[in-house]
Order: C-alpha cells, then sequence, then structure tokens
C-alpha cells in the first residue's frame, strides 16, 4: 500500500537543452484514480453515445412510417368518403327505384279501373264498381265508382240510400238528406257519416234507385276498420 502512496518525482526532459523541462510529484494511486476515470468516462461515453446513435438512426424510418400513415389515413378518408357518396346514389336510386314501382302500381291500378268501366259500358244498366266503406275517428267513410252501361239513354239519375249494420240486426238509416246521382258515363260517389250510436256498425248496406225510385240493386260491403 505504501507503494501507491509513496511520493514519486516525474521529470519531463527538454529535448533540445537535454535538461530538465517541467517536474512535478504525485503518487502512483493518483496516476492509477486518473487513469480509471479516463477508462470509465470513455466507456460511459461509449454507453450513451449507443443508444442515442440507434435512436438518431430510426428518426428517419420513424418520419417514413409516420407519412406512410398520413398517406394511409388520407387513402382510407378518401374510400370513405367516395362509399358515401355510393351509398347516397343508391339510396337515391332505391327512391327513384321505389316511386316508379308506386307510379307503375298506381298506372295498373288506373288501367285495371278504366278497363273495368269499358267492360261494363258494354253492358246495359247502372252499375257499382269499388264500393269501399271504412271506419275513421268515429265515422263512417264510404265510396264507390258507379258506371252507365250503353249509350242510350244519354244519362241515368236517381238516388241511393245507405244503412248502417251490425251482426245482431242493429240498422239504422245514414241519410240525412235525399242522396241523387246523375251518370252520362261514370261517376265517382262518396260520403262521410258522424258516428253517435252506442253500438259500432260492421257493415254498410248501399241501395240504388232508378228516376221512378224503383230499386236497381243492393249491396252489403264490410267496414274496414272496425
Amino acid at each position: 500500500m505504501s507503494f501507491w502512496l509513496k511520493v514519486r518525482q516525474i521529470v519531463i526532459m527538454d529535448a533540445q537543452s537535454s535538461g530538465p523541462a517541467k517536474d512535478f510529484r504525485t503518487r502512483y494511486i493518483t496516476l492509477l484514480l486518473l487513469f480509471l476515470s479516463v477508462v470509465a468516462g470513455s466507456f460511459a461515453v461509449g454507453v450513451w453515445y449507443e443508444p442515442v446513435q440507434k435512436v438518431q438512426s430510426m428518426v428517419p424510418e420513424n418520419m417514413h412510417l409516420k407519412r406512410q400513415s398520413i398517406d394511409l389515413q388520407h387513402q382510407i378518408a378518401d374510400v370513405q368518403t367516395l362509399n358515401s357518396l355510393k351509398d347516397a346514389q343508391l339510396n337515391s336510386l332505391k327512391e327513384q327505384i321505389t316511386l316508379q314501382e308506386t307510379e307503375i302500381v298506381n298506372i295498373n291500378n288506373q288501367l285495371h279501373m278504366y278497363k273495368s268501366i269499358l267492360d261494363q259500358r258494354k253492358k246495359k244498366g247502372l252499375h257499382m264498381l269499388e264500393s269501399k266503406a271504412s271506419w275513421v275517428s268515429q265515422r263512417i267513410s264510404w265510396s264507390a265508382l258507379f258506371v252507365k252501361g250503353g249509350n242510350y239513354p244519354r244519362y241515368l239519375v236517381g238516388r241511393y240510400k245507405l244503412f248502417a249494420l251490425d251482426d245482431h240486426g242493429n240498422k239504422i238509416d245514414l241519410n240525412q238528406e235525399v242522396m241523387r246521382y246523375r251518370i252520362e258515363s261514370h261517376s265517382f260517389l262518396q260520403n262521410t257519416f258522424a258516428w253517435e250510436e252506442s253500438w259500432q256498425p260492421s257493415q254498410l248496406e248501399v241501395i240504388v234507385y232508378n228516376s221512378r225510385l224503383k230499386e236497381v240493386f243492393r249491396k252489403v260491403i264490410t267496414i274496414q276498420g272496425v
């Protein structure tokens, strides 16, 4: 131990004058500690620099990946926008198809009605088509299509009466006033009646008379929505 602690003199010689240029005193333990400090410092610098270097080398790659991620997000947003536009276009097309189908159904119904009118026009007398009755908010709504068959006479006139019926034999006349018709080719008739009785009708009876008050025909129809 005294070897390391003993003071030593170190002389640095001048190469030109061959004489001592500088001398100083130190201990071997001081030189050893200085050497160990230099070695430890170099090791610490190496340990610190290596991860820093790795991090620095990863920065460009991370930036590249970040740019790729941003580009992918933009592409996904573009695709979602296109999908939204396609969905909106599809929904619009579906609505147009639904409207067209509804129009086709209406046109077919009208064609069927006109065909029925033409068929009845070939027959003589008065005919009733599309007779319907429904129950709506304590009111009875009725409608029917009357068709005159043949060309002579030019038009038909007369009256009609409506009666409300139920399954127990109850019957009431709905005519608060005389209901007349005048038909040259065909005519759509409809009426609405307020209901104030304690019982609820399930059927409607239609009786049609000619101009001489002779019964032409009668028909019983079911009231919908009862």
